[in-house]
């Protein structure tokens, strides 16, 4: 009723038979409306549900403008509950809401704006754990490179990646690592794998042998020795070799400089570890893991519906539980400790094919190899991953994992630097 006395007072004509908007909405260039905000949690029946037809009838030649969110949608979720106002522009204020990052409700958002009401930063930043990952946010997390800095300085990132008949992901993983700026990557791969020092020279490899597995592991034991961080998962199958060699490597947690190993885990690591809950112990406060929604739901129990309808708290509750930075792959990728959670704003639909996630865990170890703590390695990753398809799909239509592994460094550069 407040808003209903200042616009009396103010002298604005007020109607108040529905049977009048037909005309109204006639008569008019534009329309604003405000009927439901943010909390709206029931469905829309009777007299709201008619006014917002007409509303919608009326968009058809009409610029309708949404306050803070179309009447109609679920701030939180982006449900449309049961019908929604289809705007032109949505003016939402301080922060997005959670409700935007729905991709079925584009449509009805049509272009954001965010206009501040009052509050500063520190206010907003002491309110909100919250965030959508813009240019700003990932420069602020760069860490400037010493001048007097050496190899050994960006990490020694270790890839446990590509098995017989998945040589490429091994590939593309130490190729995506290489290229954002690791100082040494060592690729454990098939002894048979010749393809590795042709596709990526500046890597070194660590031979396995699939047919005799234990006369490997006292070596490999010194090679997880002088790792900072170790990338599992993509292309090395669940076999019971597999197995052995994932067991292996997240069971050392420092390496010979006292320090903690970090851990980036995809793929059939992840297929693994759903299979055997009880290695979440060894791999507590040190590791990303990086499901897509199917693997999620592995891993959780959730359907991909459940997910869907709840991902922020389904995210932050599972990064919790086990001590873990999840990032859950898919439109505006989320990244979570179970704190903090950041939602990704780059990426588009022409990069979904094979091999983009196993270029997207050499970005991430590359960067944690780099000293970037994890959880802004996974945010930076992700914004990056996503940040140069942006780019690319402006000149062409269909963007692979060679063509981010292209353009890994020049993108660097202009986030960071310009």
């Amino acid at each position: 009723m407040i808003n209903y006395e200042i616009c009396k007072n103010m002298g604005i004509k007020i109607f108040y038979k529905i049977e009048e908007l037909d005309k109204l909405f006639f008569e008019c260039n534009v329309v604003i409306e405000g009927i439901f905000g943010t909390g709206l949690n029931s469905e829309i029946k009777g007299i709201y549900q008619e006014i917002i037809q007409k509303i919608n009838t009326a968009s058809n030649n009409k610029k309708v403008y949404s306050i803070d969110i179309p009447s109609g949608i679920n701030g939180d979720t982006g449900e449309i509950m049961g019908i929604s106002v289809k705007a032109d522009i949505t003016i939402s204020f301080v922060t997005y809401k959670k409700g935007f990052l729905n991709s079925k409700i584009k449509d009805f958002l049509g272009k954001i704006i965010i206009e501040n009401i009052g509050l500063n930063e520190t206010s907003i930043n002491h309110l909100v754990k919250e965030y959508y990952l813009t240019p700003d946010i990932i420069k602020s997390f760069r860490i400037k490179r010493n001048e007097d800095s050496h190899k050994g300085d960006f990490g020694k990132v270790l890839i446990f990646a590509g098995s017989s008949g998945f040589y490429g992901a091994g590939n593309i993983v130490a190729k995506s690592c290489v290229r954002t700026g690791a100082g040494l990557t060592t690729v454990i791969t098939d002894k048979n794998n010749f393809s590795l020092n042709v596709f990526v020279p500046e890597a070194m490899s660590f031979p396995i042998n699939f047919d005799n597995i234990n006369e490997n592991l006292e070596k490999l034991e010194n090679e997880i020795l002088n790792s900072d961080v170790i990338a599992i998962g993509p292309g090395i199958g669940k076999s019971e070799q597999a197995f052995l060699i994932f067991e292996k490597l997240i069971s050392i947690k420092k390496n010979n400089k006292g320090n903690t190993i970090k851990l980036i885990l995809d793929a059939d690591a992840l297929n693994l570890l759903s299979e055997n809950r009880e290695l979440f112990e060894k791999i507590r406060n040190r590791s990303i893991l990086t499901p897509h929604l199917v693997e999620f739901s592995r891993l959780t129990g959730f359907s991909t519906d459940e997910i869907n309808k709840n991902r922020f708290e389904i995210t932050k509750n599972f990064a919790k539980k086990y001590e873990i930075i999840l990032l859950l792959k898919g439109k505006n990728t989320i990244i979570t400790n179970g704190e903090e959670l950041f939602a990704n704003s780059t990426g588009n639909s022409h990069m979904a094919n094979g091999g983009m996630g196993d270029c997207l865990t050499g970005i991430i170890c590359s960067l944690a190899g780099q000293k970037y703590d994890l959880i802004k390695s996974a945010g930076i990753g992700a914004y990056l991953h996503g940040k140069i398809a942006d780019e690319l799909v402006k000149n062409q239509y269909i963007v692979n994992a060679s063509h981010i592994i292209e353009n890994i460094s020049k993108c660097i550069l202009n986030i960071f630097q310009n």
